[in-house]
């Protein structure tokens, strides 16, 4: 599990003369271990901090709540790997996740000896669990962003949860396009959607983005009545195993007018076009001015939003697709791509895939329809 991202790691630490390191960001955590923190809207009141990653010489240590250590099990059983747990819930006496964290950390970080730079992932780190690294050693580097550009490179194991992840959005986007009707509400498609997702999935899923009529072009669903003339845009994510899926798709209470037609083939192949440029070696910046040019150019207005941004244990990993970003897109990055067309007040189109940059070419990995008319 995740055994790949952990060489990558352990690699370039060892390239930096790093011996220790203390991993924070939860996208991170997820990374380089596969254990993906349950979503829950608000903090936890027992955790005593976010899930840590305790790196020493190639040895990587998990530290979560004790309610979570089953769920980290896999993680334990692999090579050079293991997995502590600190009692959080407590009902005989107040919870001690806090103190019951700083002393779990401490045991690792004195355990390790005083001597040496660690790495710390700062702008992460609670204030509190710093001192306990910080009362090791004076000598501290931060390492914030040291992950992220290898992070946007997909391993098998991350393409397979995304796969898996982007069939659930097929079923949500096929319940979607069934409750798009006159006289049905925002609200009635994104029950539809959680319904028949959460189904498939056996289990409860956190679920965004976009559910509205295309004459409002984004937004949290509302109890706003579908009307016969409306578009209606479905921009739908989830996340699985730890890992994002986003996608769009524009749907039509009724037959679209001629205009809604030629507004949404006019996305489609701006869309085609954008994945034709999803290719190793591309300019971010280029594929978005190309793809904001071409709309442009069949006479409708540039649309108020990047062309595509990737996705992975974050829902916008880089690379961003903007006007001004300058990554360079690589083989086994998965992007997503997302023009649109909108009229405030009357209507909107737009449409997204996710794409999977290959040597051999661009790769949809994202199996729905998108509602040509």
């Amino acid at each position: 599990m995740h055994q790949e991202q952990r060489e990558r790691t352990h690699a370039l630490l060892k390239s930096k003369s790093i011996h220790r390191a203390l991993f924070a960001n939860p996208a991170n955590v997820t990374w380089l271990t596969g254990f993906a923190r349950p979503w829950r809207a608000g903090a936890d009141l027992y955790a005593g901090g976010p899930p840590l990653v305790w790196y020493e010489d190639g040895h990587f240590t998990l530290i979560v709540m004790d309610g979570q250590v089953a769920e980290a099990e896999a993680f334990s059983q692999e090579a050079g790997c293991a997995v502590i747990g600190y009692a959080g819930y407590a009902y005989e006496k107040a919870p001690q996740g806090h103190t019951l964290l700083k002393a779990a950390l401490r045991q690792l970080v004195e355990a390790s000896g005083n001597t040496g730079t660690v790495g710390v992932e700062a702008r992460y780190l609670p204030f509190a669990l710093a001192e306990v690294v910080r009362s090791s050693t004076s000598d501290l580097i931060d390492i914030d962003e040291w992950l992220t550009p290898y992070r946007l490179v997909r391993t098998d194991e991350e393409l397979d949860k995304m796969r898996e992840n982007f069939a659930l959005i097929k079923i949500g986007q096929e319940a979607a396009k069934a409750t798009v009707k006159p006289g049905n509400s925002e609200m009635d498609v994104w029950f539809a959607i959680h319904n028949a997702m959460q189904t498939a999935a056996g289990q409860t899923l956190h679920l965004g983005n976009d559910c509205v009529v295309g004459r409002r072009m984004g937004g949290p669903a509302l109890d706003i009545e579908i009307l016969p003339t409306d578009s209606f845009i479905v921009d739908l994510s989830t996340i699985l195993h730890g890992y994002w899926s986003d996608s769009c798709v524009t749907y039509y209470a009724t037959e679209p007018s001629s205009k809604q037609v030629a507004m949404h083939r006019t996305v489609a192949d701006a869309l085609e076009l954008a994945i034709s440029l999803a290719r190793p070696g591309a300019i971010a910046r280029e594929i978005d001015q190309t793809v904001r040019q071409f709309v442009m150019d069949a006479g409708y207005p540039s649309y108020p939003h990047h062309t595509g941004h990737g996705a992975g244990v974050i829902g916008h990993e880089g690379p961003r697709i903007t006007p001004h970003s300058e990554e360079i897109l690589e083989a086994g990055m998965v992007i997503m791509l997302e023009p649109g067309i909108y009229y405030p007040g009357e209507t909107g189109v737009r449409l997204e895939h996710a794409v999977l940059v290959t040597d051999n070419g661009p790769e949809i990995i994202s199996p729905y329809d998108l509602n040509i008319p």
